[in-house]
């Protein structure tokens, strides 16, 4: 017969005490089936309840996490501790409206938390862990070091008393309690809505060398867990087919991709797709391309590439390794840079490879008969793509410079953009360079700023008088080096800092983050003026530091 803990006033099961267990046997699986615990505490007479990754082991329960964690810092110190665990099987609907209920089994234990100050013990709790979920993980990850032992707090509880509580079965309906016979003469619909925590599709990290395939411990961890899959997941990432290759200029290609099952979302001129490549050091990651022609139905999208020696290879793998009836991995469409239907005339200027988006713009006015401008430079009409379906267009009148002739071939912004008038907005993609100089002659002549839009393709350069910059972690109190090249964001992110972003163009202000100490050096398109001189904030993807250190809110 399995041991059962001493039960006390807070561990008994008072309500429904049938439903109740407090076997060892019966509590510690259901706390091994359980992906997580709610650990609740107190710090003075304020009570907190944090949800946290745990395991088992023996009876002691573990768990870990930075050095900066208040909950973990609390509890390291030696209080009361509770932790529940909760599976939800289902809704219980009944028909009375004050007996709905769940199916579900839970779990409450009880114990004084201590903290693991052997290193290793550390270690070998991580890897047990870790191979419990995960057989086989503990040898493809790097290893922590003793510095990185030393930079966590991990902490343990044995338990001391607990109970488990469960509900199953259909509402109670006809007991005299719940009002009887009666009640079944409602006219309303009663029963259970099961439920069940279901494993959807792994995503790839960034950066995966191509030769890494999808291990067997996820792709079976539903089968091991007792999990379902979830056939309708809805993927974050699209299989797609190339069912064309186009060279569409001298150093542009044209690709048509047609999903693999289903259709694509529909969208807007503006948007762009993000496409799995594969990069020279063979790591697999994502560039961004505007989708330049899309099928109303969904059926395919067109998206142009510019191959650039001198990148880090995804233009060179779309160009060089890309043939028809490859499957890419694309991620769903977002647009950061949409057209303002409600723009009296738009002005369209493009350099470059920036003709993309602004060609899916010109393409939806033209097809609406709405009236505009575009102009268009490239370095000679053989780098231009798409001139000849622009010179086609009727209400959307086009005009090309050519700059390899020179200063005279070049825009003269200010007679392009022309003055200012209510209604007319401003569009442009490009260089950098094209787009600082359109936004400042724009400023000049009058626009105010939320009528003049830009989008560009890649982050800022370094700038010439750049120098390595220390970044502090305020939640943490770790810093890192951060050297000229790299980008503040990349550095945090690989710190395990969890941090919202998508351009990575300082265009969509994700990542904005707060600077607690320090100046920074802003070089974003998305916070206004008044914002980078008073808010204290700064968009990490591409801004720097005219100070030696910066201090962020993470």
């Amino acid at each position: 017969m399995s041991e059962e803990f001493e039960v006390t006033d807070r561990s008994r099961v008072r309500l429904f005490g049938s439903r109740g267990s407090h076997r060892k046997d019966d509590i510690y699986a259901a706390i091994d089936g359980s992906l997580y615990g709610t650990i609740a505490y107190s710090i003075g007479d304020q009570p907190y309840a944090t949800p946290t990754m745990v395991w088992r082991r023996g009876d002691y329960i573990y768990w870990h996490g930075s050095a900066g964690s208040r909950m973990l810092k609390t509890v390291a110190a030696g209080c009361n501790v509770s932790i529940t665990f909760v599976q939800v099987d289902g809704f219980v609907l009944s028909r009375l409206a004050s007996a709905h209920a769940m199916n579900y089994r839970s779990v409450m234990v009880f114990g004084n938390a201590e903290p693991v100050e052997s290193l290793e013990e550390r270690r070998g709790q991580l890897e047990f862990f870790l191979t419990r979920l995960f057989p086989g993980r503990w040898d493809e990850v790097k290893q922590p070091s003793l510095d990185e032992l030393k930079g966590i707090i991990m902490v343990r509880m044995r338990v001391q008393e607990g109970s488990l509580k469960r509900r199953a079965g259909l509402p109670g309906d006809g007991r005299p309690v719940f009002g009887g016979e009666k009640l079944y003469e409602q006219s309303c619909w009663a029963g259970t809505l099961p439920m069940a925590t279901c494993v959807g599709l792994a995503e790839d990290a960034n950066r995966l060398n191509e030769s890494v395939g999808l291990p067997a411990y996820i792709s079976n961890f539903a089968q091991r867990f007792g999990m379902g899959t979830k056939a309708e997941y809805r993927e974050s990432s699209i299989r797609a087919e190339v069912i064309d290759i186009r060279q569409v200029a001298r150093s542009v290609k044209l690709f048509r991709l047609k999903p693999r099952s289903g259709r694509f979302p529909r969208v807007e001129a503006g948007a762009h797709l993000r496409v799995g490549v594969v990069l020279t050091d063979r790591t697999r990651d994502y560039r961004q391309y505007t989708i330049v022609n899309a099928d109303p139905d969904g059926r395919w999208y067109e998206i142009a590439v510019l191959r650039e020696a001198r990148g880090r290879g995804g233009s060179l793998y779309m160009h060089d390794e890309i043939d028809l009836r490859k499957t890419v991995i694309v991620l769903p469409p977002e647009n950061d840079f949409p057209l303002d239907q409600d723009a009296a005339h738009p002005v369209l200027i493009a350099g470059g490879i920036g003709i993309t988006a602004i060609l899916a713009m010109a393409r939806a006015l033209e097809a609406s008969g709405r009236s505009a401008t575009m102009h268009y430079s490239a370095r000679g009409a053989e780098e231009a793509a798409f001139l000849e379906e622009l010179r086609d267009f009727k209400t959307v009148r086009s005009q090309f410079y050519d700059t390899s002739l020179g200063p005279d071939g070049r825009m003269r912004l200010k007679n392009v953009i022309g003055p200012f008038e209510p209604g007319k907005h401003i569009y442009v993609c490009g260089p950098h360079q094209l787009i600082a100089d359109t936004l400042a002659v724009a400023g000049r002549l009058g626009y105010p700023p939320e009528v003049v839009h830009s989008e560009a393709f890649a982050a800022p350069a370094p700038q010439a008088n750049d120098v390595p910059v220390e970044i502090k972690f305020a939640k943490t109190g770790k810093s890192v080096t951060v050297y000229p090249g790299q980008s503040i964001l990349d550095v945090a992110l690989s710190e395990g800092f969890e941090i919202s972003h998508s351009c990575k163009r300082g265009e969509c202000g994700l990542c904005t983050t707060m600077v607690v100490e320090g100046a920074p050096d802003h070089r974003d398109r998305f916070l206004t003026a008044t914002q980078k001189q008073q808010d204290g904030k700064m968009c990490i993807c591409v801004s720097w530091a005219r100070s030696p250190s910066l201090v962020l809110d993470l």
